[in-house]
């Protein structure tokens, strides 16, 4: 279990490792760079291959504070490589420590949905989808047809304008796609959210483009129409903050506070990443990461 700086969550639970290419999304995917850079080393032993890491299935359980927890950040819960029954044992170590809220996101939302068609999706469990381009918006119908007490999308790398049906989808995150790859003059114009800025004239390095930042801006219309709750992440640029996160001079932090139970008890935005997360009314607030016990 790890500290993270993903600014929509806590820590970071690695139970699987692994993954491949299946969307437009996954293209520069960090997660696959990390993995294959690692190849070998204790933390990636067989570097972006599936890998099931069972010794990590207590680690909820050690965590005292109820926290949010993404489960999949170098994964996807149902790649094809990854058996139902491991899968039983994550949701048991979950049922085990429900006092945590686990964030599972998928980009394989057939499987989730086949997986879930004998299986409860347990309460204490947010199950998404990755929706970052017009082509995979047919994620959400899967989604929408599984029985899940908290839906949401992840709408990150954002690459085309989105026109979505939000109908019983709680919340929704945006962010514009990061890495070093966006140093190149022409990843940065196909991919990218942000341009580069007129420094001269007082522009920050990178800075939000006018017109795919009205991607952003209509997603954030669609959820408040639709009574979603909205995160906005990251610009993104060649750095998770180059672009920084404000869109039209504020920062978007919606949690699902609408559905009952449904965050941590105790929980309130960390100034995790150096954004400045607004925190209960209105503050910021350094929240002590959870306390493991031996």
């Amino acid at each position: 279990m790890q500290s993270t700086e993903i600014n929509w969550t806590e820590l970071t639970w690695g139970a699987v490792s692994g993954c491949s290419v299946i969307g437009p999304e996954c293209k520069f995917c960090y997660a696959e760079t990390l993995a294959e850079n690692r190849r070998g080393t204790p933390a990636f032993p067989n570097g972006f291959d599936i890998t099931m890491r069972p010794h990590k299935l207590v680690e909820p359980q050690r965590v005292k504070k109820p926290s949010l927890i993404f489960c999949n950040s170098t994964s996807d819960w149902f790649h094809e490589g990854i058996p139902d029954s491991y899968r039983d044992q994550m949701m048991d170590a979950m049922l085990a420590a429900p006092r945590h809220r686990y964030q599972v996101l998928t980009k394989r939302a057939k499987e989730a949905r086949k997986f879930f068609s004998t299986r409860k999706v347990p309460e204490c469990m947010w199950l998404g989808v990755t929706v970052g381009h017009s082509s995979t918006r047919w994620l959400i119908e899967e989604l929408q047809a599984i029985d899940a007490r908290l839906r949401f999308v992840s709408a990150e790398p954002l690459l085309s304008a989105l026109d979505l049906n939000l109908d019983g989808i709680h919340w929704l995150i945006s962010g514009g796609e990061s890495g070093s790859h966006l140093s190149d003059p022409t990843l940065l114009r196909d991919r990218a959210l942000v341009k580069r800025g007129d420094m001269k004239q007082g522009e920050a390095r990178y800075i939000l483009r006018d017109d795919r930042g009205d991607w952003v801006r209509s997603l954030r219309d669609q959820c408040a129409v639709a009574g979603t709750a909205f995160w906005h992440k990251q610009n993104g640029g060649p750095t998770p903050k180059s672009g920084g996160r404000t869109l039209d001079g504020r920062t978007h932090d919606g949690m699902p506070t609408h559905v009952p139970d449904a965050l941590p008890i105790g929980y309130v935005h960390r100034d995790m990443a150096g954004y400045g997360l607004a925190a209960a009314k209105g503050e910021k607030e350094k929240v002590q990461l959870p306390l493991l016990l031996p």
